[in-house]
């Protein structure tokens, strides 16, 4: 067998340790703990409390090999091999101690990791994060940067939202107060349910992300593929799970990506998926405790094809319009900063109708061709002119973009 020395052996573990622990975000597991004394080598780690200690030893005994098993009258199971005694404790504290004389060999440090994995199987535990994860949804946490300078112009919106949604997230205090002092019987005035609408390209989603940032709460972002299945009874179970683990999760902002796909009107007919997730939907909106934070932001651009019963649970609704003339010129100022004023007025009414993605679309387009002229040398300016976003501007509109 090869030996290893201490400091080699020390890292192998630990990182191992480490590694394994890793993947299971937010759950705790015993720190294995190395000690060199003398010539004497010590291993100890904790192990769950309902590990299975047979196969612990199972692991030293495939791993290493022959060796003679005793008990020490003290509730430890004794292994005994050469120069090293591993004693698994079933009665003081669960625990797993190899002791040896010198130096450990590669077979030994595969036992102890292997040893410290199964007893402490934590496949059964699944944070709240990584269950989302699995569900194939985005967690953006709150403190990922985005403000409102991201969104130009939409002042009243910026406004409507503000009041309507961050204060209460903000401030709890505030309308817990207003509530137990108006209502005869409590419940409360903050909003649970929020629905952005508006064509699409408008900044309903990035509205959401500052909303998560401005309030420290995660946003859940659930695209409906992420729900959407052809198993029966499967898209159901994924909705409820998001909605589970966002509330296991604590505080959250749940956003709920073209909701009408999930949610249609029954007036229009339904199949029967369809009829299952949307009543698994409003059950889960009535079932908000009055004390969460947790609030769902749902998304159209297609409110007429909500089911009315949906659209009932909503306690604010948010409509984000097209761009007029001045946003647009702010918009446009956003992604073309070295054009003039004069510039940006012409860019502004030349893209009358077109969202705010649309606009930084047609700026990424013109920046792709003016890097293209400079690497071919038909160009010696370092930045697109006007007429350059024109032409775009034009491209896209013909192609009907």
């Amino acid at each position: 067998m090869s030996v290893v020395p201490y400091h080699q052996v020390k890292e192998l573990i630990e990182s191992g340790a480490k590694e394994y622990v890793r993947q299971f975000d937010g759950v705790e597991l015993p720190r294995i703990k190395i000690e060199r004394k003398g010539k004497k080598t010590s291993i100890n780690f904790g192990i769950g409390k309902d590990a299975d200690l047979y196969k612990v030893v199972n692991v030293f005994v495939q791993t290493i090999g022959e060796m003679e098993i005793g008990g020490s009258g003290m509730g430890d199971l004794q292994l005994k091999y050469d120069k090293a005694y591993v004693y698994v404790d079933t009665i003081f504290g669960n625990s797993v101690r190899l002791s040896k004389k010198g130096d450990l060999t590669s077979q030994e440090i595969d036992a102890i990791l292997g040893a410290y994995k199964i007893g402490n199987t934590v496949k059964e535990i699944r944070t709240p994060r990584k269950r989302l994860l699995e569900l194939g949804i985005t967690i953006y946490d709150s403190n990922d940067g985005f403000s409102w300078d991201y969104i130009a112009g939409y002042e009243d919106v910026k406004q409507e939202i503000r009041d309507a949604v961050l204060l209460p997230l903000q401030h709890p205090e505030i309308y817990e107060k207003i509530a137990t002092g108006t209502r005869k019987k409590y419940e409360s005035v903050r909003p649970k349910a929020v629905l952005f609408e508006g064509p699409p390209g408008t900044g309903k989603t990035t509205s959401a992300r500052v909303i998560a940032g401005e309030s420290e709460i995660p946003m859940v972002y659930v695209p409906v593929e992420s729900i959407m299945t052809k198993w029966y009874g499967e898209s159901e179970r994924n909705l409820a799970g998001v909605f589970d683990a966002s509330s296991d999760l604590g505080d959250a902002l749940v956003f709920l990506d073209e909701i009408d796909s999930l949610a249609t009107s029954r007036e229009r007919g339904l199949y029967e998926a369809t009829r299952r997730v949307l009543s698994v939907l409003l059950r889960k909106i009535d079932g908000f405790e009055p004390n969460d934070k947790t609030v769902l932001i749902g998304a159209t651009n297609r409110k007429q094809d909500l089911d009315p019963a949906l659209i009932s649970r909503f306690d604010v609704s948010v409509y984000f319009h097209l761009p007029n003339l001045e946003e647009r010129v702010e918009i446009f100022r956003n992604y073309a900063i070295q054009l003039s004023d004069a510039d940006l007025e012409r860019l502004a009414q030349e893209s009358d109708g077109i969202s705010g993605r649309n606009i930084k679309d047609v700026c990424e387009h013109s920046e792709r061709r003016w890097a293209s002229k400079l690497l071919r040398e038909h160009e010696s300016a370092d930045l697109p002119p006007l007429e350059e976003y024109l032409v775009s501007l034009k491209t896209r509109r013909e192609n009907g973009i």
